[in-house]
């Protein structure tokens, strides 16, 4: 399972976690690891490089790549919508979003053994980081 902060630090090389999302991702795919991203990830992330970060050829890569297939996704469905309502109403800071909480309830569901993500709220609500 991984959210748009590993996504766009995969993709940018000058997000400071970028070194560190390349070696767990490396570690991933030397493991055969298959990493999930919730389909809300691509919305945000391309939206956040495009803008925030004005990085739009980094966000066209991401577009381009969703294209051809090269994620595995799990589209939002009703009991994962209605699971990230729930722990949305347990976020204490404007910097856990809807977005992280439909990834904890997209975790929930698949059974993820850990998040890709350098948020800290998800250890807070009982998910383990990956890395």
């Amino acid at each position: 399972m991984a959210d748009a902060d590993a996504l766009i630090a995969l993709t940018l090389e000058k997000d400071p976690n970028h070194e560190q999302a390349v070696s767990i991702g490396k570690k991933f795919l030397e493991k055969g690891v298959t990493v999930v991203f919730p389909v809300t990830v691509f919305p945000e992330a391309i939206t956040s490089l495009k803008r925030a970060a004005n990085q739009p050829e980094k966000a066209q890569l991401i577009n381009k790549q969703l294209q051809k297939g090269a994620f595995h996704i799990e589209y939002l469905d009703e009991e994962i919508l209605q699971y990230a309502s729930r722990i949305f109403d347990y976020a204490d800071s404007k910097q856990n979003t809807f977005f992280d909480a439909i990834v904890a309830a997209t975790a929930k569901k698949l059974s993820a053994d850990s998040i890709f993500s350098f948020d800290k709220w998800y250890p807070k609500i009982g998910y383990k980081l990956a890395g």
